[in-house]
């Protein structure tokens, strides 16, 4: 058999057996990666939303001092207005009156609002944090299944690394390249063995003397229709 023809073929086995290993461990990598990231916003979400829950609380305290306050000026000037002894006073004491009593409804209002947004961000962070443990607990088990997956094939992954490198080194360049170039395009097939009198990877007719001439094994040919290596592994009587 032709080297360089061989080295393509052990070439192929190597890198159908590694594409076979990512497609045993699945999408866990994905789903890990995805579920850390989802839980990474989830938690600056929330730290975002207790950093304005603080601020609003501290808005809340603020009001109910503002209002304690108004309501004791409030009850003061209401005791002075039965002391007047003048309409001039009178008429500045009722001023105080409804000035305090527009104070406490602006404050009332803004009490209400900071309560009801208080409300809803304690909510929030409740269904956040509720997200956070199902996703982390998702995470955990899809974790030691792709920890399971990766003990089981690493030994395997960087023996079939090792080889490929040293074989990818003794490879004629021209070739090696037309392969790389064809598995990169073709989800990781750049050689195929033919089927009967058809290519195995578009599965078209091949010329009779094209087969002939793979079935030879002395010389790297491709197919006139999708252009992949062509070899013949022998398991057809010739």
């Amino acid at each position: 058999m032709n080297q360089t023809l061989e080295q393509l073929i052990k070439l192929q086995e190597i890198d159908q057996r590694l594409l076979e290993i990512i497609e045993h461990m699945g999408d866990l990598p994905g789903m890990v990666k995805s579920q850390e990231s989802e839980i990474a916003s989830l938690e600056v979400e929330n730290q975002q939303k207790k950093e304005r829950l603080s601020e609003i609380e501290k808005s809340i305290r603020h009001h109910e001092a503002e209002i304690e306050d108004f309501s004791t000026k409030l009850k003061k000037y209401k005791e002075q207005l039965f002391l007047v002894k003048s309409n001039k006073e009178y008429d500045a004491i009722s001023q105080e009156i409804d000035h305090m009593k527009s104070a406490i409804s602006d404050s009332e209002t803004a009490q209400i609002t900071f309560e009801e947004e208080k409300s809803e961000l304690e909510e929030n962070i409740k269904l956040n944090k509720g997200k956070i443990e199902s996703v982390t607990e998702a995470l955990s088990n899809n974790q030691s299944e792709l920890d399971a997956a990766m003990a089981e094939i690493t030994h395997e992954q960087k023996e079939l690394e090792t080889n490929r490198d040293t074989l990818y080194k003794d490879i004629e360049p021209n070739y090696l390249n037309q392969y790389e170039i064809l598995r990169n395009s073709r989800n990781g097939v750049g050689m195929v063995s033919i089927i009967d009198s058809a290519c195995g990877g578009c599965y078209g007719q091949l010329p009779p003397q094209t087969v002939i001439e793979i079935k030879e094994n002395k010389q790297i040919l491709t197919c006139p229709n999708c252009g992949v290596l062509q070899f013949w592994d022998g398991s057809e009587e010739y």
